[in-house]
């Protein structure tokens, strides 16, 4: 019989600094999304707190000043793109495996960034300046300082880029806000709907969201054990 393998212990205090605000924005996120349709008309700054995606991003820059419109994407990606360095330098490989063992259906393109991290970090921080791009940046033991400029000038790149699009086609947009603002109640409730059904999809697919401190040391207990047995990437 094989002999059990000696399993890490991740010590939860210190993972707790970066999983309960891994939750919280997790959460926040989730509302955001679900909420959308009425904090686009009632509190759209909220909404870019919460979850300044594209789209969202896109809807709304018409109604929101530009001083809000840069400033609350930029502060928000400081502080998450800084707290996935920060993961990515204390855990090293078993927090590369956990994202690999999270990513799922959608490991390809995780897997090509991965490969082609180190030889091209700046650029692949500019132009994707994401949680992947910080956790791989920490676990590569790339400066922060670097990291950050690199990271920073892509989240503005980005903003002005939506900026300048969601101004070609301001009319268009005022438009679809008047439309969302008439149907606000009822796209409301179809987008909890939709939102409630992505999470309990995710909960049942390979790819997790995050959830609970408890949950990410022993799923980061398990990624660290592969790396220290030498296991082969999937």
């Amino acid at each position: 019989m094989e002999p059990l393998r000696a399993k890490p212990v991740t010590r939860r205090r210190e993972l707790a600094l970066f999983a309960v605000p891994m939750v919280i924005l997790a959460i926040g996120a989730n509302v955001g999304n679900a909420l959308a349709p009425t904090l686009l008309t009632r509190e759209p700054m909220l909404l870019l707190a919460l979850a300044p995606r594209l789209r969202w991003l896109l809807l709304s820059s018409p109604s929101v000043h530009p001083l809000a419109f840069y400033g609350i994407p930029f502060v928000r990606a400081l502080g998450v793109l800084s707290l996935y360095y920060f993961f990515g330098r204390r855990y090293g490989d078993a927090a590369l495996r956990w994202v690999e063992d999270r990513a799922g259906r959608s490991m390809r393109p995780v897997r090509w960034i991965e490969r082609q991290f180190h030889r091209a970090r700046y650029p692949i921080i500019v132009a994707f300046p994401g949680t992947l791009a910080a956790l791989l940046a920490g676990a590569d033991g790339m400066p922060f300082a670097g990291f950050l400029v690199a990271a920073m000038a892509g989240t503005v790149v980005r903003l002005v880029l939506v900026r300048m699009v969601a101004n070609l086609f301001a009319a268009s947009l005022l438009d679809v806000l008047d439309w969302i603002a008439n149907n606000q109640l009822w796209l409301t409730i179809a987008s909890v709907g939709l939102v409630v059904v992505y999470v309990l999809w995710t909960n049942r697919s390979t790819t997790t969201p995050v959830e609970t401190v408890e949950a990410i040391a022993e799923e980061l207990d398990v990624a660290a054990a592969e790396v220290a047995d030498g296991d082969p990437q999937i």
